[in-house]
């Protein structure tokens, strides 16, 4: 560990935390979540709506948003609880600031975590979830959003049907109702051409046939929306496609259910396909738009080069004369540097071969210590090792003072908590996040948070980077 402060103790710049209010950025993490969100990048959507929610402490709109993001992966992995406790977070901030559309966003993902707790009879949530869902619903209404409101109307119509679940035979007036909510969720997602919750109404109204076994008005039903698409749709006509060759299985049509299923191919190809279009019509616009900022770019540089070559050509010389003599000082001060160090190391290897000694083992002890201690109390105990040992100068000692108050000055200007840096040395054992987790008595979703804190803190993006900063900062 001392080996690694003397590596760094002299070149190491400064690390100034900058990750606090910055929205702009914040946005675009979210962003980004959202897109790995729906390549099922899980744990890459995951880690940029935490970095999104560091970047938000000062803006408690893009907190909400953020959080928002991070409920929305829990809720893909079925972590409920984990996006119960962040609903209830982002909900607070919500209606303290009012803001009123993210509340409706906050209230439709606490019903939808309602309406999955529908497991048993006895712990159904479908009332409380109903609770928040008309609340969202009359929030929506309020700030004129439409896909809210659409979005609202199904978890509604989906809770319905989860109240006669356990139904039988089914309550008509229950069915009925659950029916009228998708009905009018579809027709908001078709007049406001909302493409993605037109597919979520298909699976919410092949569920509410299901239950009411109406498999032939199912099939009718589904026939005709299929005939009504946009030809281009094909991820909703593929979604058509699968519910209709299970229903065309189910009522004894397998040549249909046949067919249909090759079209379903076909839609699901045609699809990939297009995505891919619009990927590479995507980066061809973004390769244009790098272009001409590049141009524009090398103009300003070209001006710029060429007023400074002639500021530069008046102040050759006394700049040359100023960088001899800097280098100069330079020279002697690393000189002094080193001359410090090969005492350090003589010092260290007699003192290791010597198991009468302890010096070396002080010194380590300190050194592995020295993240937790004042620059205070690392001179007092620096001052107490050396005292009355012949075998290390005034200037050794000295300059192991500096190098350890350094490095403790280093890692509070990051702000590593003691938490953090007890999961940084943990890491470096070689432990999991499960393990650590059993160690510190944390769960391993608290251990993920403080990692992904800590990468944060010290501009890294991986456990190797994470161990190789502490390394060069003496945490290790």
């Amino acid at each position: 560990m001392l080996a690694a402060l003397l590596c760094t103790g002299v070149s190491c710049k400064r690390h100034v935390n900058d990750a606090v209010g910055n929205p702009s950025e914040a946005a675009t993490l979210i962003a980004e979540s959202e897109l790995l969100l729906a390549s099922q990048d899980f744990n890459g959507a995951m880690e940029k709506s935490f970095r999104a929610l560091d970047l938000s402490a000062e803006n408690p709109l893009m907190q909400v948003q953020s959080l928002l993001s991070i409920i929305g992966v829990d809720i893909m992995v079925s972590r409920d609880a984990d996006a119960w406790d962040k609903a209830v977070e982002a909900e607070a901030i919500a209606r303290e600031n009012g803001f009123d559309k993210e509340l409706s966003s906050v209230l439709i993902a606490k019903a939808k975590l309602c309406s999955y707790a529908e497991i048993s009879p006895e712990t159904g949530r479908n009332d409380e979830g109903l609770a928040y869902a008309r609340e969202a619903l009359a929030l929506a209404e309020k700030v004129d959003a439409p896909e809210l409101q659409c979005e609202a109307c199904y978890v509604i119509g989906s809770l319905y049907i989860n109240k006669n679940r356990w139904n039988d035979p089914i309550d008509p007036d229950l069915y009925r109702t659950a029916g009228e909510w998708l009905d009018k969720g579809q027709a908001l997602a078709d007049t406001y051409d909302l493409p993605r919750l037109r597919r979520n109404g298909i699976l919410f109204r092949s569920r509410w046939f299901q239950q009411g076994d109406r498999n032939e008005e199912a099939i009718r039903y589904f026939e005709q929306v299929l005939s009504t698409l946009k030809e281009t749709d094909y991820l909703t006509a593929s979604s058509l496609d699968d519910r209709l060759v299970r229903l065309y299985t189910r009522t004894g049509a397998y040549e249909k259910a046949l067919d249909t299923h090759d079209d379903y191919v076909f839609h699901i190809q045609k699809y990939l396909q297009q995505k891919q279009d619009e990927t590479l019509q995507e980066m061809e616009t973004r390769f244009q738009v790098q272009e001409k900022e590049r141009e524009i770019e090398r103009s300003r540089f070209r001006t710029w080069l060429l007023v400074l070559a002639l500021l530069l050509a008046s102040a050759i010389i006394l700049l040359g004369v100023g960088y001899i003599r800097k280098i100069r000082r330079r020279n002697a001060e690393l000189k002094r540097v080193s001359d410090a160090r090969e005492q350090i190391i003589q010092l260290l290897s007699k003192d290791l071969r010597n198991p009468a000694n302890a010096l070396a083992h002080e010194i380590a002890a300190l050194s592995a210590s020295a993240a937790t201690l004042s620059s205070e109390q690392i001179r007092e105990k620096c001052g107490e090792l050396t005292k009355g040992m012949e075998s290390i100068n005034t200037e050794v000692a000295t300059y192991v003072e500096d190098l350890l108050v350094d490095r403790s000055r280093r890692i509070a200007d990051i702000g590593l908590s003691s938490r953090e840096i007890e999961i940084i040395r943990l890491s470096a054992e070689g432990l999991k996040a499960a393990e650590i987790a059993q160690r510190t008595y944390l769960s391993v979703h608290t251990v993920n948070t403080h990692r992904q804190h800590i990468y944060a803190k010290m501009g890294v993006k991986n456990v190797a980077d994470m161990l190789r900063k502490a390394g060069e900062l003496g945490i290790l």
